[in-house]
């Protein structure tokens, strides 16, 4: 008996695939899966184990701070830099410090925490947080 011919495997080939196909249809005409229902009757895990490692699941309410820095000369800039990163309540309520101890501070912020203040805008931060009421206390004698 004499073996099927290259082209006689590619014909049956291309021909059960145009069956699958045909049988399949186009994607428009096919039914869309059943959607997952929203409010599943199965609760989420609230902790997941695996390996000796615990992952648990928690939920935290923030604060709402909506402070902004009182109005000054170089507020805008303060505003702009600072509150992308911390609330302005958490900067305010921070214990006097001298104008060098705030240009430590601003700088461990650009440096260490990689804070987005372009180094023009630092003396007037520090200027700023300097002029403050409550940073008189600590003003070089």
């Amino acid at each position: 008996m004499k073996p099927p011919s290259a082209g006689l495997i590619a014909g049956g080939v291309v021909g059960i695939a145009a069956i699958v196909l045909i049988s399949i249809g186009t994607p428009n005409n096919r039914k869309p899966p059943a959607a997952i229902a929203a409010t599943s009757s199965v609760a989420a895990p609230s902790s997941v184990a695996a390996n000796g490692f615990t992952l648990a699941s928690t939920s935290v309410d923030l604060p709402v701070d909506e402070a902004t820095y009182p109005d000054g000369p170089h507020a805008d800039v303060v505003n702009a830099n600072c509150t992308a990163c911390h609330s302005a309540s958490m900067a305010l309520t921070q214990p006097a410090l001298s104008e060098d101890q705030w240009k430590a501070t601003v700088t461990k912020m650009r440096e260490v925490y990689k804070a987005p203040i372009a180094e023009q805008d630092v003396p007037a931060i520090v200027a700023y947080l300097t002029a403050l009421p409550g940073q008189k206390a600590a003003a070089k004698p």
